[in-house]
């Protein structure tokens, strides 16, 4: 916050001035964001969505006129929630403006969100809800519970009673387990859950599980995965063992899942839309700097996608 005291201070001595060949304005004539840095802290960066929803940060600032590159600072946890606070303290010490956080163990995140309320860096939170929710601005999240919910009800429209169906999940995060919740209760005793197994969400460890699901029992319906690379993991294994006939269903709308859907291959996926969220946390984030009010909770829709609606949909594209 120093950096905007001082900036604000000598607009008001003057109307107009430069500073090292950069123009300082007064006021109420200072763009919108102009000197507040913003950091970016997914839980990873080894995943297309949390690329997509840096995409839809970098496009709101420079529709505020921020300089990108000089005022967003990104850092990759690679998954690890450790990592994570440790990189909190380090923003912290850099004395960025606000936090765009992502936890990737929503307990163990108190630690740095707590660091960031004793600095008085507000953070907003995005896609998975932390535990401590009273020590963010924000809370702007897809709704994960709904996205277990409508690969459920479509899954249950297509097979009989008593279908065998085995579920790809990732109990470490938060959000991938709010979706698991939201198709078990959903389905509750429709179908024979056959195998759970925690595959990281990753398509090459989701591959192998797939495939031994597929030797344990040649009468497997389908497969319910958590996200889209886990859920292509599936499509593969199915592929490999002529199993094209299983329903598979992933979350997230990755668009380099969508041709699998498509062509058959795989069934849906529940879509978020990452840049969105992306763009409202950094509308959350300017507008806390700036002393407005700004909405705790933040739920963006999911929509489920499959061969029936996907041609109205831009594919090539997040949702």
């Amino acid at each position: 916050m120093k950096k905007r005291n001082i900036i604000i201070a000598m607009a008001l001595a003057m109307a107009m001035t430069t500073v090292g060949g950069a123009t300082v304005f007064a006021a109420d004539e200072k763009a919108e964001g102009n000197d507040y840095t913003i950091a970016y802290v997914p839980t990873t960066m080894n995943n297309p969505f949390w690329t997509a929803m840096m995409g839809g940060i970098k496009e709101e600032m420079e529709a505020k006129g921020m300089d990108v590159d000089k005022q967003l600072v990104t850092v990759d946890a690679n998954s690890d929630q450790a990592t994570m606070n440790n990189y909190v303290n380090d923003l912290i010490a850099q004395q960025v403006d606000a936090i765009i956080l992502a936890p990737m163990d929503c307990t163990a995140v108190t630690e740095a969100l707590t660091a960031c309320e004793e600095a008085g860096i507000p953070v907003i939170n995005v896609d998975t809800a932390v535990d401590a929710t009273d020590k963010v601005v924000s809370i702007i999240a897809s709704d994960n519970y709904k996205a277990g919910v409508e690969c459920a009800e479509d899954m249950m429209s297509k097979l009989d009673k008593g279908a065998k169906i085995a579920v790809m999940n990732q109990p470490s995060g938060t959000a991938c387990v709010q979706r698991e919740k939201g198709f078990l209760d959903t389905v509750g005793d429709y179908f024979e859950i056959v195998s759970t197994t925690d595959t990281e969400g990753d398509t090459a460890k989701t591959m192998t599980a797939a495939e031994d699901v597929l030797t344990a029992d040649d009468d497997l319906a389908g497969f319910f995965c958590i996200n889209d690379m886990g859920a292509l993991g599936c499509v593969q294994a199915a592929q490999a063992a002529g199993k094209e006939d299983l329903l598979i269903y992933g979350v997230d709308g990755n668009p380099d899942f969508m041709g699998y859907v498509a062509d058959g291959s795989a069934t849906a996926s529940a879509a978020q839309q990452p840049s969105v969220i992306g763009q409202k946390a950094l509308d959350a984030a300017i507008d806390t700097l700036d002393g407005k009010e700004v909405e705790h909770d933040q739920v963006v829709d999911v929509v489920l996608i499959n061969k029936d609606n996907i041609a109205d949909f831009d594919v090539t594209d997040w949702q």
